[in-house]
């Protein structure tokens, strides 16, 4: 029990420094805030005792000697002497890996799904701009066309009316205007007497 207990705390130490290394070289630690780094180790020690715990129940039911933590500190140290180049250079690999992947996947998802997306954003305001600028166009040029028949077709009707009016006696056209000024008095009236209730 005490020989398997021996074996399998020091390969605990060598998992544990495998696992700092692959922490150091994931979390970056000199390029993050101080306080972060802190609570980032404060967690990672506090997980690794417990992957210890773990291990030592299974083993012998959780008994703590003082040789455990011998053995912990020599894997620790085989780790460090003869597998951490190894380690960190496999680690490396795998993490450019990961990198070279994920830096993939993101340029796919842009040119796949993030510029049709904006191609097609462009291509509905370009489109409706342009749909904007044409009706505008023509409906000036219809305005205009109506505008100008009708005031074809009227102008017979306004050269008969004007004869008409100089035709008509003076009494007839002062009485004319009188009415539509009592009619503009009466408008302008009404208009003070809401305004002034407003």
């Amino acid at each position: 029990m005490q020989f398997t207990t021996l074996l399998a705390m020091i390969g605990t130490g060598m998992i544990i420094g495998a696992c700092f290394d692959t922490y150091a070289h994931i979390f970056n630690r000199s390029e993050r805030h101080r306080f972060i780094v802190w609570i980032a180790d404060i967690l990672f020690w506090v997980v690794q005792a417990l992957y210890v715990f773990y291990t030592l129940l299974v083993i012998n039911n959780g008994q703590v000697r003082l040789y455990i933590f011998f053995s912990i500190l020599c894997g620790y140290a085989t780790y460090q002497a003869l597998f951490q180049r190894m380690y960190v250079r496999l680690l490396q690999k795998i993490i450019h890996i990961f990198v070279t992947l994920y830096r993939l996947i993101v340029r796919m998802f842009y040119y796949i799904i993030i510029l049709p997306l904006r191609l097609l954003y462009r291509f509905c305001i370009f489109l409706f701009i342009t749909t904007c600028h044409v009706v505008l166009s023509v409906g000036k040029i219809l305005y205009k066309v109506i505008y100008g028949c009708i005031q074809f077709l009227l102008r017979p009707f306004i050269w008969i009316g004007r004869f008409i009016w100089k035709r008509t006696p003076f009494r007839f056209q002062a009485a004319v205007g009188r009415f539509f000024h009592m009619g503009k008095g009466f408008l302008l009236k009404v208009a003070n007497t809401f305004r002034k209730k407003g």
